[in-house]
């Protein structure tokens, strides 16, 4: 048999090698069966399955949509109710004299703030003139930890930065040693500053534009003399910006801290506030719309970090509601000289970009989700064969286009009815121009039918 075997070695390679290849053309041909009957199968399921996922995503965008359009027309409604209020209610009055009538009332003045007082830090050789604050900030040059996403798992690492936060969650390999802080951020407020015969309110000199002091040498010096050697630092090196506490000279250490100012300084100011015995305080609205207004703030200041998955919903809409609260009070500053209408015009038009910008946004999103629901139509045509994707490719174009066309309607009905509770003409004229346009999309439709 072997010699067989030997003497036909040809015609047996040859034989095992047809043998080898219809075997290799027969598993090929089950394999192409065995993925058809699967495609098959797939393409079923996807048939039966896609079309509702696809419905379902896209009513939660039309959801999320109506939610934001409907809080952003409630914001603009009730903003708008006071502004109008409060423009009827404020009184333009002289920054030269005090006026005792106007107490507890909302008043307009204009003038320039001025201050005989020095505002000092006597550590650092800070002394500044015509100053309402002075912001000392502190920073460490410490460990910080960060976060990445790696792998669907959550990376901690290190780096060194300046900061002005003690970060005491580093673990001990890169830890920092808060001994070091030795000296603290604050922020002095000149009480003497005044509009004409008015006093600057604290509340309202935060609101000032800050500008950054530049250090000197001198204040380099009066610091080494003010802190010395303490905690280990022996060198005070001023730039332009800071005063370093250096460990050693000229080398970034762990543990540094550096030094910056910012001030705010007097100048051409007017003001839309509340008097209240000569003093400027926040006017605060009392009226229809309080309670709420607190809800929504009461719900923003809330912990939302666990919360059920049936309260989505709820979550989403007290989400955008407290998002968009509106105008709650009215204690304003401008550093140039304004009146009254410029004001309130102001805040009119920052108000109307807002909801506008934000209508706009609604109006697309809910675009998208028309055309998510829609959007399976367009993939059938991939079956085509030769033009199939090309197909795909423009009828999806032209779903764009409709289910956009579509939206206008819809954002209009859902603007309308929240006018309602605020301005009930205005939603009922909005819900005449929703019905206008549904009809003539319809009567469109029918004629091209």
């Amino acid at each position: 048999m072997i010699r067989l075997i030997s003497s036909n070695h040809h015609f047996v390679v040859l034989v095992l090698f047809s043998l080898l290849i219809s075997s290799c053309n027969t598993s090929n041909h089950l394999r192409e069966h065995i993925q058809q009957h699967q495609n098959k199968h797939l393409q079923q399921r996807q048939q039966t399955q896609d079309p509702y996922a696809y419905q379902i995503f896209g009513v939660l965008i039309i959801f999320v949509a109506t939610i934001l359009l409907w809080y952003n027309e409630r914001r603009q409604a009730i903003t708008e109710y006071r502004l109008n209020e409060a423009k009827r209610q404020c009184t333009s009055v002289s920054s030269l004299e005090a006026n005792p009538n106007l107490n507890n009332q909302l008043i307009h003045t204009s003038g320039r703030t001025t201050t005989n007082d020095l505002v000092v830090d006597a550590a650092f050789g800070v002394s500044l003139k015509d100053c309402i604050t002075l912001n000392r900030v502190v920073e460490m040059y410490q460990w910080v930890r960060k976060t990445k996403e790696e792998n669907n798992s959550t990376v901690y690492y290190y780096v060194k930065e300046w900061s002005a936060i003690f970060h005491s969650d580093c673990d001990e390999e890169h830890s920092n040693n808060k001994n070091y802080w030795i000296v603290e951020s604050e922020t002095q407020f000149n009480k003497n500053v005044r509009l004409g015969a008015y006093l600057m309110s604290y509340s309202l000199a935060l609101q000032i534009t800050e500008e950054r002091i530049h250090m000197h040498i001198r204040n380099a010096l009066n610091t080494a003399n003010f802190y010395g050697f303490k905690k280990g630092f022996i060198c005070y090196e001023n730039s332009e910006l800071y005063i370093y506490f250096q460990q050693q000279k000229g080398v970034q250490t762990l543990n540094d801290l550096r030094v910056s100012f910012f001030a705010r300084k007097t100048g051409p100011t007017t003001v839309i506030t509340y008097l209240q015995n000569d003093e400027f305080t926040p006017f605060v609205f009392q009226d229809r719309y309080n309670q709420t207004v607190a809800r929504d703030q009461n719900f923003l200041n809330q912990d939302h970090s666990q919360f059920k998955c049936t309260d989505c919903c709820c979550y989403c809409c007290n989400s955008f509601r407290s998002a968009e609260i509106p105008l709650t009070d009215i204690n304003w500053i401008y550093q140039s000289i304004l009146t009254l209408d410029e004001v309130f015009q102001q805040k009119v038009d920052q108000n109307q970009f807002t909801t506008t910008s934000l209508r706009l946004g609604g109006y697309i999103i809910m675009g998208v989700g028309f055309g998510v629901i829609i959007f399976p139509v367009a993939g059938l045509l991939q079956a085509f064969p030769l033009m199939g994707n090309f197909l795909a490719q423009i009828t999806g174009y032209i779903f764009l286009i409709v289910s956009l066309i579509i939206s206008i309607p819809f954002t209009l009905l859902v603007i309308a009815f929240a006018w309602l509770f605020h301005h009930p003409k205005y939603g009922f004229a909005l819900i005449g121009l929703s019905a206008l346009i549904t009809t003539g999309i319809y009567l469109y439709i029918k004629y091209l039918s």
